[in-house]
């Protein structure tokens, strides 16, 4: 199962990023509905379905890297 970040839509074409950091341009009209922002996204069998526990999964890394970061002295 491959996994995306939705970067952006923008007049209808969606950037998503591979686990690679390259990017790709979709239809946006091939998401789900409710894909915003920095949602997760898996691609199985040619569609594309939100991934909500790698999303919050990603969020809380990224909260504990900005933590961290802000914290040190």
């Amino acid at each position: 199962m491959e996994v995306y970040k939705l970067d952006r839509i923008e007049e209808g074409i969606a950037a998503v990023e591979n686990t690679d950091g390259a990017m790709l341009f979709v239809s946006a009209s091939r998401l789900p509905e409710n894909a915003k922002d920095g949602d997760c996204l898996t691609f199985e069998k040619g569609r594309f379905y939100l991934a909500p526990a790698e999303t919050e999964f990603r969020k809380k890394v990224i909260k504990g890297l900005l933590d961290d970061l802000i914290n040190k002295k």
